[in-house]
C-alpha cells in the first residue's frame, strides 16, 4: 500500500476584499510506503491563467513571487506531471489531505481546465478524522495539530510541500487511526 499525502496553495485575496475563485498555484506531495517511509516528493509551482496576477495579501501569506509564478507551467501541464508522479493507476494508492478544500480545488481546476477526473477517485481528509481522534469540538489548523502533538513545523508555513511534509508526520504518528477509505 502506497499513500500520497498532498498539499495546494492557491491564489487568495486578503478576507476583507473582493475574492475571485481561487486558482492552484502549487503542488506538493509525499510518497510513504507501507513501511512509513517517505520515498519520493513532490513540488511544482503553477502558473494561474484567469487571475494571473497574485494578490500582495498572496505573495505575503506563502512567500510565492509573481516571477516564479510567471516562470512556471499551466495546470494541465503540472497536473499531467503530478498524476505520473502518483501513479494513480496502482490501486494501492490512497490520497490524503488537511481538508476537503484541496479535493475541491483539484476538481474545480480540473474541469476548468477539461482534465479528465478519473485519476481523482478520492481525496481522504484527515483534519476532521484528527478532530474525531483527538475530541475535539470542531477541526482545527495543521499548525494547531502539530503543537498539540509536539511536532516541531519545519519549512515555510502555506507552501505546499513543506505543509505535505509536516502532515505526512502526523499522518504517520496516527496511521492505525486514520480511517483509509
Amino acid at each position: 500500500m502506497n499513500y500520497i499525502i498532498l498539499d495546494l496553495e492557491a491564489t487568495c485575496w486578503n478576507p476583507d476584499s473582493y475574492q475571485y475563485q481561487p486558482e492552484i498555484i502549487e503542488i506538493g506531495a509525499c510518497w510513504i510506503n507501507s513501511y512509513m517511509e517517505m520515498k519520493k516528493t513532490f513540488s511544482k509551482l503553477v502558473r494561474p491563467v484567469f487571475q494571473p496576477n497574485l494578490s500582495l495579501y498572496c505573495k505575503q501569506l506563502t512567500g510565492i513571487s509573481q516571477e516564479d509564478l510567471d516562470k512556471s507551467k499551466s495546470f494541465d501541464v503540472v497536473i499531467e506531471q503530478f498524476i505520473d508522479w502518483c501513479d494513480i493507476s496502482d490501486s494501492d494508492t490512497t490520497m490524503f489531505a488537511w481538508g476537503a478544500k484541496d479535493y475541491q480545488m483539484l476538481t474545480t481546476d480540473c474541469i476548468a481546465h477539461k482534465i479528465e477526473l478519473d485519476w481523482l477517485n478520492a481525496l481522504v481528509d484527515l483534519k476532521s478524522q484528527f478532530a474525531k481522534i483527538k475530541g475535539l469540538p470542531k477541526p482545527i489548523g495543521l499548525d494547531k495539530a502539530l503543537l498539540l502533538e509536539g511536532i516541531e513545523f519545519e519549512g515555510s508555513r502555506h507552501r505546499a510541500l513543506p505543509d505535505a511534509i509536516n502532515l505526512s508526520k502526523l499522518f504517520v504518528k496516527y496511521f492505525e487511526e486514520w480511517e483509509k477509505v
